[in-house]
């Protein structure tokens, strides 16, 4: 194999690795819900499955990212690119809520093993002054994995079962496997900060390591602190998408296909934008700062679009549900593209590469327990005042973190 020396060709394996993994998990993700309820879930139940996914991803993210920093990336995206598949072939086989439970918390363990292992490999060899826009290029691939993923998994549901998208992940996630094993090479981080391509599967680093496997040292950096932040209440109100978008647009007689293209059509957007607008943070304080506020404002717009669904009749001879909500979706993925890019650099900018990995774990738990706050109360507020409603606070929320974000870059601004 052909030794890689340039970090973008690295960036493209890693982008393609994640995008094969994250089409696997966009088949099943939004068909979760559905599948849930039809084995007697209630909402705040498919708020626990979504949220014990979330949970163990949380608790062991910050062990794999301290020692994928110290024995290297590859074996650990190895092992979960293979348990992952193993795992999702088993849903198919569960009866029960406490089953289904059980399975999700496994695959939410060993996802851990992936994508935020890649993304800590693409900080690592990314040079510096392009942390943004190589941040965005490895983003999009989550984001574009997800917008296939949906489209494929809700027309095999639709035609071939509810099953048969579990099983088409799980061979997807074993096609990760086989890249990683045969194209993907180790990094090792040296004394002086750089970084060297090895061949072998497990690498000890040069730099001695006296860290501990968590630290939360990096929350003393105000721009990690604040990304951490915003990530977490992001992806808070976000969860409400990916948990109840299947359960919700069904209400309004929309089938599986047309949910994977609602679902497909927004990440293919989001995933498009945002190496763009990573660039445009990297290239304009101004601007770059606007991307972040700016996008969370407008996906507080999109959220509160979709929150009117119910209130569609006003509007039922200019717009069907499905275009309406089209629409609404489309805008919060735009405002999605704006702020990611900015919150993952804002996280990773100041930090050592040899401690990049870490800090991606810690930064990564501040997602995981967004998803497991927002399944869990996003799911509580359903039961309580019905999906709508939920939606609708969560587009307040969201646009009060934009307006937090606003006056906290505002007055950082100032000090420096």
């Amino acid at each position: 194999m052909k030794d890689i020396h340039n970090p973008m060709e690295s960036v493209i394996i890693l982008w393609l690795l994640s995008f094969i993994t994250m089409l696997g998990i966009g088949l099943i993700a939004p068909l979760m819900s559905k599948y849930a309820q039809s084995i007697g879930a209630t909402n705040f139940e498919i708020g626990v499955i979504f949220g014990s996914f979330a949970i163990a991803r949380t608790i062991a993210q910050i062990p794999v990212s301290y020692f994928s920093d110290k024995y290297g990336k590859k074996i650990f995206l190895l092992i979960g690119t293979f348990f992952y598949g193993v795992f999702t072939i088993m849903y198919p086989f569960v009866n029960s809520v406490f089953q289904l439970m059980i399975l999700r918390t496994l695959n939410g363990i060993f996802s851990s093993f992936i994508n935020p292992v890649a993304g800590a490999y693409v900080a690592t060899v990314a040079p510096k002054e392009k942390l943004g826009e190589y941040m965005g290029l490895f983003n999009s691939a989550v984001s574009l994995g997800f917008s296939m993923g949906p489209l494929i998994g809700g027309i095999m549901a639709e035609y071939y079962g509810m099953k048969a998208p579990f099983y088409f992940c799980g061979l997807l996630s074993f096609i990760s496997f086989i890249i990683c094993y045969f194209k993907l090479k180790n990094i090792r981080v040296n004394k002086d900060g750089s970084f060297t391509y090895l061949s072998k599967l497990i690498v000890k680093h040069n730099k001695p390591s006296n860290k501990k496997s968590f630290s939360l040292e990096f929350l003393k950096n105000r721009c990690f602190l604040f990304a951490c932040t915003i990530n977490t209440l992001y992806i808070i109100v976000s969860t409400g998408i990916i948990a109840y978008l299947a359960i919700y647009a069904s209400n309004f007689h929309m089938g599986l296909d047309q949910i994977g293209i609602l679902i497909a059509s927004t990440n293919l957007t989001s995933g498009a934008l945002q190496k763009k607008f990573g660039k445009i943070f990297d290239s304009s304080t101004i601007y770059g700062n606007f991307t972040l506020y700016g996008g969370l404002l407008l996906g507080a717009l999109g959220l509160y679009m979709v929150s009117m669904l119910n209130s569609l009749i006003t509007f039922s001879s200019i717009f069907s549900p499905f275009i309406w909500m089209f629409i609404a979706l489309e805008i919060l993925a735009i405002g999605g593209a704006m702020c990611s890019p900015a919150i993952n650099s804002l996280a990773m900018k100041d930090i050592d590469n040899e401690k990049k990995g870490m800090a991606m774990g810690l930064f990564t738990t501040s997602l995981n327990v967004g998803m497991f706050l927002g399944a869990i109360l996003l799911g509580f507020l359903a039961d309580l005042f019905g999906l709508s409603n939920m939606y609708k606070i969560s587009a307040i929320a969201l646009a009060l973190t934009g307006i937090y974000s606003y006056f906290f870059i505002k007055k950082y601004k100032n000090k420096k």
